[in-house]
């Protein structure tokens, strides 16, 4: 009890000891470190019976619901500077769950949710195991098509078996009816087509939905890249038709885009001059508000070399989950030739995770007429047709936390060469000669996430290519922003390739963040006699860090990278707007 001297108490006295006595199955220590009052701080009784009722709290999580704590006393000095605390502590039977009864179930059987749930007949009864449960049980419902399920406490009740004290917990499920949805509201898209938003809601035949096809509608609406935010659908229900429906609300983002990139390469000896690279990049991610999509491209990777690509996007052909990618490239390689390619793709949507595509496309070579072109090239052309196989589970395709993406490809072609004599000198005769060539890319990136905002990307990519003739215009070009940075563009050329690449990244924005990276690469290129060019393979690596930050024009990323045996001063810059076809 509180001695008299309490009403002086109030005189900023001090807690000089904290004593327990009763206490089994909690340690004094324990007991004490539940406390907020502790010893040498201001006494107040309001806190006290704060940490009584704290220390009860804790005593009931580990099943003993008969504790008693009996008035502390609190015994001062002369002058009320200080004061004792006591507790007496009657900890009683530690109580456990005998019976767990669940009714009103009828979709999911008995045993499904006993076997889901945490809380056991034997054990003590947890309160926020208990509640942990009741979650799962409504997950397990939203997963069946039915979320709007309840799960009720009806009855937790004490009885004592042979002197031992037991609890029967009682739960309630009241099952609602499936969701059925009749209509669709959607809102914010000032240009993007109704259908092109509600073919991505994918309903089941019966037209129910779930907490997680929700889910799974937001995230494939933000993979069209055509949106600025993407609220989660939500059900409505309607009193006066009885029927339920979804609303989705989105914000149409800057889909029109014309981008450019400026970069400076230094000279790679002393004497030379440095260069600028370039590229313009003219994108349309929503044609005419139907989901379409064009793109021109024109880039300067390095001196002398130019790229010229077009590409389209037809999604959803007959309404299928079937979309068409036509491409055409043209690329002239400093005076030695032209490239020209076109080629054609199908993707065909297995499910939102998983995309197989058939490829096709052809080919052409042709060497320049300058008079002074000492490379040799071979004038050919190229028919190839081949697959590929995607597997995508990013949470989010801006900056993914978490998720996986493997791509896997294999493309076979019929090469032929005109006139190979004037290739080949060896050759008396003038003939054409057929050749194949076979590629196959392999590539897989991991996302994880150490903290909130921060990511990393593992990034490994394997390619390689066979055939009896490889030429400059078969290879992989690494450098630049390709495969390793730290390297100018197209500073190596490679048959086969091994890379991988370190990246972790720090977010302050939806699209935005800054990040450093390490690359690694292995490649190998064949000896090329025509040209004299040896056999070359190495080992190679860059680092350096970025920044790619949204801008009501556009995402502008900024980088720098420095190669193998780099200083500080012969880093390579880019920057630029960044846009995804």
């Amino acid at each position: 009890m509180f001695t008299t001297k309490e009403a002086s108490a109030q005189k900023q006295t001090i807690v000089y000891s904290i004593s327990f006595e009763g206490n089994d199955f909690f340690s004094t220590r324990e007991l004490y470190e539940a406390m907020v009052l502790k010893k040498d701080k201001v006494f107040s009784s309001t806190q006290l019976d704060l940490d009584l009722k704290s220390i009860r709290e804790r005593y009931r999580q580990y099943g003993y619901l008969l504790i008693k704590i009996k008035e502390p006393q609190v015994t001062y000095d002369e002058d009320s500077s200080y004061a004792d605390i006591s507790i007496k502590i009657s900890e009683g039977r530690q109580v456990i769950i005998g019976e767990i009864n669940i009714s009103g179930n009828s979709l999911i059987t008995g045993k499904e949710l006993y076997d889901l749930i945490q809380t056991k007949a034997g054990k003590p009864l947890n309160e926020g195991t208990l509640n942990n449960d009741i979650v799962d049980i409504l997950d397990l419902y939203e997963k069946k098509g039915m979320p709007f399920t309840r799960v009720e406490i009806k009855d937790i009740t004490l009885y004592d078996t042979e002197n031992s004290p037991k609890i029967k917990i009682d739960l309630r499920i009241k099952e609602e009816e499936k969701i059925k949805i009749e209509n669709i509201k959607i809102s914010g898209n000032e240009t993007t087509k109704d259908y092109v938003i509600t073919r991505e809601i994918k309903l089941d035949r019966d037209k129910q939905i779930t907490k997680q096809s929700l889910e799974d509608t937001k995230r494939r609406l933000e993979a069209l890249n055509i949106f600025e935010s993407v609220t989660e659908p939500k059900v409505y229900f309607s009193k006066q038709s009885k029927t339920a429906g979804l609303i989705i609300e989105v914000i149409e983002g800057n889909t029109n885009t014309f981008d450019g990139i400026l970069g400076y390469v230094p000279p790679p000896v002393e004497g030379e001059k440095g260069y600028l690279t370039g590229l313009v990049d003219l994108s349309f991610r929503n044609l005419f508000g139907t989901g379409r999509k064009l793109n021109a491209k024109w880039q300067q990777q390095v001196k002398g070399t130019q790229e010229l690509e077009f590409k389209y996007n037809e999604p959803y052909i007959f309404s299928l989950p079937l979309s068409i990618d036509a491409g055409f490239q043209q690329r002239i390689q400093d005076t030695t030739y032209t490239k020209r390619r076109v080629d054609l793709k199908g993707d065909l949507i297995i499910n939102d995770n998983i995309t197989v595509s058939a490829i096709g496309g052809y080919e052409r070579v042709i060497p320049s007429d300058d008079s002074l072109r000492t490379f040799v090239i071979a004038d050919s052309r190229t028919l190839y047709s081949g697959l590929e196989l995607k597997y995508d589970s990013r949470d989010n395709i801006y900056i993914p936390n978490s998720g996986i993406v493997y791509k896997t490809a294999y493309i076979y072609g019929s090469k032929k060469v005109f006139n190979e004599t004037k290739v080949n000198k060896d050759l008396q005769n003038s003939k054409d000669e057929s050749f194949t060539i076979q590629r196959m890319l392999m590539e897989l990136e991991l996302y994880f996430s150490t903290f909130k905002r921060q990511s990393n990307l593992l990034r490994f990519f394997g390619g390689n290519i066979i055939s009896n003739k490889i030429e400059d215009a078969d290879l992989f070009r690494i450098g630049g922003l390709k495969y390793v940075r730290g390297y100018r563009a197209e500073q190596f050329l490679a048959s086969r390739l091994i890379s991988a690449n370190i990246e972790p990244r720090f977010s302050f924005g939806r699209k935005s963040f800054i990040f450093a990276f390490f690359d690694m690469g292995y490649y190998y290129r064949e000896a090329d006699n025509e040209n004299s060019i040896p056999k070359q393979e190495s080992f190679i690596f860059g680092y350096g860090a970025g920044m790619r930050f949204e801008t009501k024009i556009g995402i502008i990323g900024v980088s720098y990278a420095l190669g193998k045996g780099d200083s500080f001063l012969d880093g390579k810059i880019n920057f630029g707007y960044i846009n995804e076809f």
